[in-house]
């Protein structure tokens, strides 16, 4: 089925009506196209998958399944060759299916990618600076080390030194003076060696600052002769960071492991750093990660290049590079168990159809479960970006502890406090603009405790739209806060006072998706034993993290409330 092409046009054409009809022009998603859109492609391969494996197919215990046929003798099932069939119906898929999809109301947080198989790839493009092969013998311009958290610490003790000598400070935009630092050569005396040389360039590297993703230390390294790539520019060697025939790794490594043994600064009281070997991984550096500005001006980030700098210099290179995610779907299921006894009593007695009742409800089993696995998963990314934001105390800078207001010099309200709340949440959301890269948060996730106490803010808008499709125990919307939609977890206790914000990018960006493979698969039958109909309701697809730095598009903040200033 992977193989399968379909038209999106004509198939939204053929399905948006009845995709509509299901309450999905009300959905919650601004963009309700978008859900129309992904629904229609998800309902055309679910018809194709069914009448592939479903018309005039041999299934154990059933026989030959055709289409329903009317039958001769009331009460009897027909199977297509004139007699009296087992009781047995053919499964009932794309109904149900579009039922649960419409009323997942944590798909609305999701971008959603229909597979038209139990496995699908995925691809995604980076762009690197730089367009080497991954090999150690290679030697970029522009590239970072990536190290294990000892060698990382000891290789940052280095260069912080550095940094602090020379009045150097690292911004969003890179360090704001240049340093360049000796890898092959030490001499001892560092600050010597930080000022650019006019000659020789070999063992000289220009350090960039960190990298605002993993932190690790990026360089640029004098251009050289490559020998594993052609078309490569080549400098008289003098001139080259690396000399001829050492490989990139091997310099790092001993170069490193030699600046480990002697003073890092000469006079600036550092001291020596802890010996030992270090061990570096040569990677390049994402132009999705991390922006360098120089790198487009022959290293000068102030002003463009003059006509003589431009032409005695050839232009950086940046090259993409293309990964590929294999997703497998998973299955949730559930049947229902009727007596003939409870169908009539209950039918005489209320007046109630209880086997479609029990369809809803095992419907709606299906719908919240799909929407908590996808809250559990967007919280599992916030905390990861959680833990490597910017700290202050126990937490991060955008925790909240309403302890301070005891400590204060007084005169706090509950809503000052209210809107403090409201401050950490677009600082973080702003946090997920610049780190993310993509923009800002566009919904929260959080207890009824603490929704209702940003609902008592100032801007906040209630929730207008249609949301009778969520059934019990569902995800619910609240309202709107400065262009944030609030959801409610009824399943976070009372006192979980966090809150997720996040984005719900597009399907080929970094984040969350949910991959449906069949959204809902729905088989009837009547039990041998009770002579009553029974219902298998079953849900097969995947919720995974993909692209680059998922976890950028979320965020988890913290509340601490003890007295209960918030609500």
């Amino acid at each position: 089925m992977n193989h399968v092409e379909i038209d999106a046009k004509k198939v939204l054409k053929k399905w948006a009506p009845i995709v509509e009809s299901l309450s999905v022009k009300d959905s919650l998603v601004k963009e309700s196209a978008e859900k129309t859109g992904w629904m229609s492609e998800y309902a055309e391969y679910h018809q194709i998958y069914e009448n592939q494996a479903y018309a005039n197919q041999t299934i154990s215990g059933m026989g030959t399944v055709v289409s329903p046929q009317p039958g001769t003798t009331p009460g009897a099932a027909y199977t297509g060759n004139g007699t009296a069939g087992s009781g047995d119906y053919g499964q009932q898929l794309l109904a149900v299916s579009m039922k649960v999809a419409a009323q997942t109301i944590g798909l609305d947080l999701v971008p959603v990618k229909p597979t038209p198989g139990p496995v699908i790839d995925l691809m995604y493009v980076d762009y690197r600076y730089d367009d080497i092969e991954d090999g150690q013998d290679e030697k970029p311009q522009l590239f970072k080390l990536s190290l294990d958290n000892a060698d990382l610490n000891t290789v940052k003790a280095y260069l912080d030194d550095i940094l602090t000598v020379k009045g150097v400070t690292q911004n969003q935009g890179g360090l704001n003076g240049r340093v360049w630092v000796p890898i092959e050569t030490f001499g001892g005396n560092v600050l010597a060696a930080t000022t650019e040389p006019g000659g020789t360039k070999e063992g000289v590297l220009e350090f960039l600052g960190y990298s605002r993703i993993d932190g690790f230390p990026m360089f640029r390294a004098y251009r050289q002769a490559n020998t594993a790539s052609s078309g490569a520019w080549i400098f008289d060697q003098a001139k080259n960071t690396f000399a001829a025939g050492s490989t990139i790794k091997t310099v790092m490594d001993t170069g490193l492991g030699a600046h480990q043994d002697a003073d890092v600064v000469a006079g600036a009281g550092a001291g020596s750093l802890a010996t030992g070997a270090i061990d570096t991984n040569i990677v390049l550096v994402s132009a999705m990660e991390d922006q360098i500005p120089g790198f487009v001006s022959n290293w000068n980030k102030s002003a463009p290049m003059e006509r003589g700098e431009d032409d005695n210099n050839y232009p950086g290179v940046i090259g993409p590079n293309v990964s590929t995610k294999r997703v497998t779907v998973g299955t949730v299921e559930i049947s229902s168990a009727l007596k003939r006894t409870e169908i009539e009593d209950i039918k005489a007695q209320t007046g109630m159809d209880i086997v479609q009742k029990l369809e809803s409800v095992l419907v709606n089993e299906l719908s919240q479960t799909i929407s908590r696995q996808i809250v559990d998963k967007l919280f599992e990314m916030g905390d990861l970006n959680r833990n490597s934001a910017p700290v202050t105390g126990g937490g991060t800078i955008f925790d909240l502890d309403t302890s301070y207001v005891t400590g204060g010099p007084g005169g706090e309200t509950t809503h000052a406090v209210q809107r403090k709340l409201i401050s950490k949440m677009m600082s973080a959301s702003h946090y997920l603009a610049s780190e993310g890269r993509i923009g800002p948060a566009q919904f929260a996730v959080t207890n009824g405790r603490l929704a209702a106490a940003l609902a008592d803010v100032s801007g906040y808008t209630v929730n207008t739209v249609n949301a009778n499709v969520a059934g019990k125990g569902q995800l619910y919307p609240v309202g709107t806060l400065n262009g944030i939609q609030i959801y409610v977890d009824p399943y976070m206790k009372y006192d979980d006072d966090r809150i997720l914000i996040g984005r719900r990018n597009q399907v080929d960006q970094p984040g969350i998706v949910f991959i449906p493979y069949l959204m809902a698969q729905s088989i009837s039958l009547i039990s041998e034993a009770t002579r009553a109909p029974r219902l298998f309701l079953r849900s097969r697809y995947a919720i995974t993290e993909v692209g680059f730095f998922p976890q950028k598009q979320y965020m988890t903040i913290q509340v601490t409330d003890a007295d209960n200033y918030l609500a």
